[in-house]
């Protein structure tokens, strides 16, 4: 992808000749999904079990059937045991904002899943730090 951005940057080509050597992925969410998860030899029910996602959402998240939210989507990324870069492809490719690192609860998330944190790591850490968490673990705790 990185190449794509120099051809369109350095100029000198036309489009199509951009297009013609840019590595285009047209897979959808959920075929992007699928692929992953058999690359990395991942069962869906292990990672929704680490995702601490409702079953049937998560199923139907995968599938392409839901718009999830961006956190849903983060808790995805745990469970599939994700980097920072790879997290940022799930959310793109799942239609909202990547991690960014000028956010400070963003800068969180990267780092745990980089140590590959389970995401009730990262929650403590975003609840001592008075972030909002993912699960429901924090909630009706005081700071």
């Amino acid at each position: 992808m990185d190449d794509t951005w120099q051809a369109v940057q350095q100029g000198g080509k036309t489009l199509q000749e951009v297009l013609a050597s840019s590595e285009l992925d047209g897979r959808n969410f959920s075929e992007w999904i699928s692929d992953e998860l058999a690359a990395r030899g991942l069962k869906k029910n292990l990672v929704v079990r680490r995702s601490r996602l409702n079953q049937t959402f998560a199923y139907q998240i995968m599938a392409g059937m839901r718009n999830p939210s961006r956190d849903k989507l983060v808790q995805l990324c745990f469970g599939m045991k994700l980097n920072e870069t790879e997290a940022c492809e799930l959310l793109e490719r799942g239609g909202v904002a990547p991690l960014r690192p000028y956010n400070r609860r963003d800068v969180v998330v990267a780092f745990c899943l980089n140590r590959g944190l389970e995401i009730s790591a990262c929650d403590d850490l975003l609840w001592s730090l008075g972030e909002t968490t993912f699960t429901d673990m924090h909630r009706g705790k005081r700071l």
